[in-house]
């Protein structure tokens, strides 16, 4: 698991596809009982976020967004 950094070039499309996620609804960010969504790191081929009360749903919910390059590698060893 990797960490990356919010300079990093993946940063701001992985919120962009976070907000597109049915469940939020446009909004990456889902602010409910002070909390919102928590970046948890990124493997080779996801980022992984948390919201500890997502707002339509009252409960611990997990995304997993595919990293652009998960499907790149995927194409080169086909």
């Amino acid at each position: 698991m990797e960490f990356l950094e919010a300079d990093h070039p993946e940063w701001q499309e992985m919120w962009e596809h976070l907000a597109l996620h049915p469940l939020n609804n446009g909004d990456p960010i889902c602010r409910s009982h002070n909390t919102a969504w928590e970046y948890m790191g990124s493997t080779q081929d996801h980022h992984h976020l948390r919201h500890a009360i997502h707002p339509a749903t009252g409960k611990i919910e997990y995304v997993y967004i595919e990293r652009r390059r998960a499907g790149v590698a995927w194409a080169q060893s086909a």
